[in-house]
């Protein structure tokens, strides 16, 4: 009982690796562009408005604790503690009383951050705002009431600010070595995939192993690709010839219905060579034609391919077509 191979067809991975080897030049062009993409893509994120531009400011100040009853130093002030008194009352208040009326409570404590980095004597002040003069307004009005929490609080002998900056814009990392990576990289594995995608799609006649996925039938061989294999076809073609005797040759195109005549002679003939024009037949036609064949019981006895790529053909047989 005859049996339809399509739905099985497998894939031939020389065939594939020829295919793109032969567009290898869109790989690169994708990863050209995706670098560009990339670097451009990274160079816009890095363009921030100026409503939107943060400045920073920063404060070094020098703690001088007092010793308590036993004669040790204030242990319990570290970075976690600094960060929450300098948004409670007792520091606040004193902070808004040299800043204008413009200022919020809620402005000024969400810019203001207070961290320990490494002595415990040295508390870091940083001002992170989106101008650069309430930067530096803020920054001196934090400082002067550490100043002042310095002078009346007993835990301290004095708090003295020992080195200021000036409001300097937030620049973010430069990456431009990784955005352009990025691009590129992302640009070759959609490309790759997109290849892919249209190879397997891609079901038209190129070699005999696409044949063999439609039908079992013999491979009687190459027609237009060369010396070599057109003698070779030719010698096929005789052969089968004077083994089944009368053969009917159906060249079929994608495009060219087979026609009424066309089928009366293969029903007619003692077998049928079905020869599939290169690169322009899809297998689901061919195994469509076999089915019909298969329908009208005429014998088909051997497949092949004409106006074949030689080429192509000789780096897929490794020069052994020419």
């Amino acid at each position: 009982m005859w049996e339809s191979k399509y739905a099985n067809a497998g894939m031939d991975m020389k065939k594939l690796l020829l295919c793109f080897i032969g567009k290898i030049w869109i790989v690169l062009l994708a990863v050209l562009l995706g670098a560009v993409l990339g670097g451009g893509a990274y160079a816009v994120s890095r363009v921030v408005p100026e409503s939107k531009r943060e400045y920073q400011a920063m404060s070094k100040i020098y703690l001088d604790f007092a010793a308590d009853e036993t004669g040790e130093v204030y242990q319990a002030y570290n970075g976690y503690t600094w960060n929450d008194l300098m948004a409670t009352d007792p520091i606040l208040d004193v902070t808004m009383q040299y800043l204008p009326e413009d200022y919020t409570r809620e402005e000024v404590a969400a810019a203001v951050k207070a961290e320990i980095l490494s002595d415990l004597r040295l508390l870091t002040i940083t001002v992170t705002t989106h101008d650069a003069g309430r930067c530096e307004q803020i920054l001196q009005a934090a400082g002067q009431s550490l100043v002042e929490r310095g002078n009346t609080a007993r835990e301290f002998r004095r708090i003295e600010v020992i080195q200021t900056t000036g409001a300097k814009p937030v620049v973010a990392d430069a990456r431009w070595i990784q955005a352009i990576t990025a691009g590129a990289v992302l640009a070759a594995v959609l490309t790759l995939l997109g290849m892919f995608l249209c190879y397997v799609l891609d079901d038209r006649i190129m070699v005999a192993s696409d044949l063999r996925q439609v039908t079992d039938a013999v491979f009687v061989g190459y027609s237009g690709a060369g010396e070599r294999l057109e003698k070779d076809y030719e010698a096929n073609l005789d052969w089968l010839r004077k083994k089944k005797g009368k053969i009917a040759v159906l060249s079929l195109r994608q495009k060219e219905a087979v026609g009424e005549q066309q089928w009366q002679q293969m029903c007619e003939a003692d077998g049928v060579v079905l020869l599939a024009s290169y690169k322009e037949v899809h297998a689901v036609y061919l195994n469509y034609v076999i089915e019909q064949l298969a329908v009208r019981e005429c014998p088909l006895v051997a497949a092949g391919i004409v106006n074949a790529d030689g080429r192509f053909l000789s780096r897929y047989y490794g020069g052994a077509s020419r």
